[in-house]
C-alpha cells in the first residue's frame, strides 16, 4: 500500500462488497484499535467491529479470503511490540487469533488446503528470513513432519528479507511446495542481491540463488510462467536496482525452474545475450507487482472482422518515486513487452488487490480511493485490465485510449460510497467533547487511587474517572491477589494472579479471564505453558510433570487434544493424537534401545492395528491389545523372511484362527 496524503483509512473490495478499515482512539484508554467495516456496494453498513486488542494497534497488511479476511497488526505496548494475526469471519468476529514468531511481516498468501504462508524476518540488525505455514486454525506447530503446519528459519550471515512469496501447484492442483524473492547481501555481487529461494512443500530448501551486478538490487515480486500448454518453464522475478549515483529502476529477470537466469524463450533482448532488463528513466521507476493475464487473453480472436492473436504473460507495474503515477507494462509469454502505459492514481492511496487470476474478460489490479472530509462521498477507483474491446461502447472515452495494440486496454473505474454509511460518530462525539470548556478525566489525566469493593477486595493503583485502569492490584478477603494491567474494572493485558493453595499464573488477561500466552504452576512442581482461552487451556502449549515428564501439542478445554508429544525423562516418546487428554487415536512411540511402534492407540495402549519395529530391523505388522502382538500378524525377519500367522500375548500361535482357542488344552 501507498499513501500519498498520510491517511489512515484504507478501503478493500471483497467480492461485491467492501471492507473499510479505519482507526479508533479509545478516549479512556488512549490505546489505538482497528475498526473494521463491512459496507454493500451502495456503502451501507452490514456490519462494524473494533478489535481490542492489547496496545497501540497498526495495521501491516491485509489479505483477503473467500470468506472473510487476514490482518497482520502491530502492536506497541510500552516497550514490547507483538506481531500478532488475526483470521476475521463474514460476520467480523475474530476466527482465531495468534501471536507471530516474527519481527516483521511482509507477505501472506491463501494455500490449497485453507491455511496460510507468512513470510517475515525474525532478529534486529541482521535479520533471517523466517517462513511459517499456518492451517486453517492458524495453528503451525506438530509433531510429526506435516505440510500443513511448519515453520522454518533460512539462516545466513548478514541481512536478508523476503517481500512475497506464493504457492506452486503441480498439474493436479496439489502442493507442489513455494517460491519467494527478496534480497541478501550474503555472498552478493554488489550490495545487496535479489534473492530467489525455492521450498518444497515442508519448507525444505531446493534451491536457493542471488542475482545482480554492482548495484544494489532486490526481489519485489514473483511469477509463474507458463507455455501455452499450461506447462511450467520457469519463474519471472521483478525487483528494484539502485546505481551508485541513486538512480533506481525496475529489475527483471526470467529464470528456468531450477534458478537459472536465462534468456526469454524464443526471444534474445540484445546482441551481447544480456539477460537482465531494465525499465525506468531519471524519475526513478520502482515494482511493484506481477500479474498473471487471464487464460482468455491468449486465444486467437476477432475484432471488427480483424484477427488478432492471442498472447499470454503478465502485466509488470511499476511506480514513479516523484509523483503520483504508475507504469503498466505489458509482456508476453516469449518476453516481448507489447505495450506501456503511464496512469496517474487518483486516490489518496493505492492497494495492491490480493492477487488471482481475473474472469475471462478481465483482471483487476489495483485499488485507489479518496478518503474526504466530512459530509462527502468517498469515491473508489479499480484498475482493471480489459480483453478486447469490452470498452469500445463507452463513447465518452476517445477509442485511442480503449485499445491498446494488442486490442486491451487498462483504466480505473470509478465507483462512489454513501458519506452516511462511512460516518463515524464516535469519533464526532469524542472530538466535540475535548472541545468543551470542562474536559473530562480521560486516560490523559490518570491518578494514583485506591478502590474498596462491597466484598471487601481491595485494589491500589492506576484510576480513569473513578475504575482501575492501567497498572494496578487487586487483595482479596480469600488470600487471592492480582497485580498487572487493568481495563474498566477488569483484569485486562499482562498480569500476576496468585493463590493462597500456591498456585499461580502469569501471563495474558482479558475481561477478568486468562486469555493468551501465559504460564501457570503448581506448588507440587507442575507448569502449564502456553495458550489459555477464557480460563482453560486452549491452543498450543507444554504441560511439564515434577518429574520432568512433558507434553507438548495441542489442548482443548484444559485437556491435551489434537496433535501431541509425551517425552518421558528415560527417553522414551509417544507422537500422535490426542483425545480428551489421553493418547487415543494414530501415533508413534520410541523405546531408547532403538524399539518403536506405529499404529492405534487406546489410552496410551497399543490397541489395534500397527507396526512394531526392532534395532536389527525385523518388524511386525498386525494386531496388537494390551501393548501385545494379538490376533493376526505378519513377521518379518532382517533378511526378508515373512511369517503369516496368529499371536497372542506376544506368543506365536500357529496359521489357523483357532489355534489360540485350543492352546490351552495341550
Amino acid at each position: 500500500t501507498l499513501n500519498f496524503n498520510n491517511t489512515e483509512r484504507f478501503i478493500y473490495p471483497a467480492e461485491k462488497d467492501y471492507i473499510f478499515i479505519s482507526y479508533y482512539n479509545d478516549i479512556m484508554t488512549g490505546e489505538r484499535d482497528i475498526t473494521a467495516q463491512k459496507l454493500d456496494k451502495d456503502g451501507k453498513q452490514i456490519w462494524k467491529k473494533t478489535y481490542n486488542l492489547k496496545g497501540d494497534d497498526t495495521l501491516k497488511l491485509l489479505h483477503m479470503l473467500k470468506d472473510g479476511f487476514v490482518m497482520a497488526v502491530s502492536s506497541q505496548a510500552a516497550e514490547q511490540n507483538v506481531l500478532r494475526l488475526l483470521t476475521i469471519d463474514n460476520s467480523g468476529k475474530i476466527a482465531w487469533q495468534k501471536d507471530l514468531p516474527l519481527k516483521i511481516v511482509n507477505s501472506i498468501a491463501s494455500t490449497n488446503d485453507g491455511g496460510l504462508i507468512v513470510a517475515g524476518a525474525t532478529g534486529e540488525d541482521n535479520q533471517n528470513i523466517r517462513i511459517i505455514k499456518l492451517d486453517k486454525t492458524g495453528n503451525w506447530k506438530s509433531a510429526d513432519q506435516n505440510p500443513s503446519r511448519w515453520e522454518k528459519t533460512y539462516i545466513n550471515s548478514g541481512n536478508q528479507q523476503v517481500h512475497q512469496i506464493i504457492q506452486m501447484l503441480d498439474k493436479d492442483d496439489y502442493n507442489d511446495g513455494y517460491i519467494f524473492t527478496g534480497s541478501t547481501d550474503y555472498k552478493s555481487n554488489g550490495k545487496r542481491d535479489l534473492y530467489l529461494v525455492r521450498l518444497d512443500a515442508y519448507g525444505e530448501v531446493n534451491w536457493s540463488r542471488n542475482y545482480g551486478g554492482q548495484n544494489d538490487e532486490q526481489g519485489i515480486t514473483v511469477g509463474v510462467m507458463v507455455n501455452s500448454n499450461e506447462e511450467h518453464m520457469g519463474y519471472l522475478v521483478a525487483g528494484n536496482s539502485k546505481t551508485t549515483s541513486g538512480e533506481e529502476k525496475i529489475f527483471l529477470i526470467y529464470v528456468d525452474k531450477n534458478g537459472w537466469n536465462q534468456s526469454w524463450p524464443g526471444y534474445q533482448i540484445a546482441i551481447d545475450g544480456a539477460k537482465e532488463r531494465y525499465f525506468g528513466d531519471v524519475s526513478g521507476l520502482m515494482s511493484m507487482a506481477i500479474v498473471p493475464v487471464p487464460d482468455a487473453f491468449k486465444n486467437n480472436r476477432k475484432l471488427q472482422g480483424e484477427n488478432i492473436k492471442g498472447d499470454g504473460g503478465v502485466l509488470l507495474i511499476g511506480y514513479f518515486l516523484d509523483n503520483k503515477n504508475i507504469l503498466a507494462i505489458r509482456i508476453n509469454e516469449f518476453g516481448h513487452v507489447l505495450w506501456q502505459k503511464k496512469l496517474a492514481v487518483p486516490g489518496d492511496n493505492l492497494i495492491m488487490g490480493t492477487l488471482s487470476k481475473g474472469d475471462n474478460e478481465k483482471q483487476v489490479i489495483a485499488y485507489s480511493a479518496t478518503y474526504p472530509n466530512q459530509g462527502r462521498d468517498m469515491a473508489i477507483y479499480t484498475l482493471t485490465l480489459y480483453l478486447e474491446g469490452v470498452l469500445k461502447q463507452d463513447k465518452t472515452i476517445p477509442k485511442e485510449e480503449q485499445l491498446e495494440t494488442n486490442y486491451e486496454s487498462i483504466a480505473w473505474e470509478k465507483h462512489s460510497l454513501k458519506y452516511e454509511a462511512m460516518r463515524d460518530v464516535s469519533k464526532e462525539i469524542k472530538d466535540l467533547l475535548l472541545k468543551q470548556q470542562h474536559i473530562p478525566l480521560t486516560a490523559g489525566n490518570r491518578i494514583k487511587g485506591e478502590i474498596e469493593w462491597p466484598d471487601f477486595s481491595y485494589y491500589l493503583g492506576n484510576l480513569v474517572i473513578g475504575k482501575a485502569d492501567g497498572e494496578g492490584t487487586l487483595f482479596f478477603t480469600n488470600g487471592v491477589w492480582y497485580k498487572g494491567s487493568w481495563k474498566n474494572n477488569m483484569f485486562y493485558g499482562y498480569g500476576y494472579l496468585r493463590f493462597p493453595t500456591g498456585e499461580y499464573y502469569e501471563g495474558e488477561f482479558a475481561e477478568h479471564m486468562m486469555h493468551g500466552s501465559g504460564v501457570f504452576k503448581w506448588p507440587t512442581g507442575e507448569k502449564y505453558a502456553g495458550q489459555f482461552l477464557n480460563n482453560q487451556r486452549d491452543g498450543q502449549g507444554k504441560f511439564t510433570w515434577a518429574n520432568g515428564t512433558y507434553y507438548e501439542g495441542g489442548f482443548k478445554e484444559n485437556e491435551a487434544s489434537g496433535m501431541g508429544a509425551i517425552n518421558w525423562p528415560n527417553g522414551e516418546r509417544y507422537e500422535g493424537q490426542m483425545v480428551q487428554g489421553k493418547a487415543t487415536g494414530q501415533g508413534s512411540y520410541y523405546f531408547p534401545n532403538g524399539e518403536r511402534y506405529r499404529g492405534e492407540f487406546k489410552n496410551l495402549i497399543f490397541e489395534g492395528v500397527g507396526v512394531y519395529y526392532w534395532p536389527d530391523s525385523s518388524y511386525y505388522v498386525g494386531e496388537f491389545k494390551q501393548d501385545r502382538l494379538n490376533g493376526e500378524g505378519y513377521y518379518v525377519w532382517p533378511n526378508g523372511v515373512i511369517q503369516h500367522g496368529y499371536w497372542k500375548d506376544d506368543r506365536y500361535m500357529g496359521t489357523n484362527p483357532n489355534a489360540e482357542k485350543t492352546r490351552k488344552n495341550w
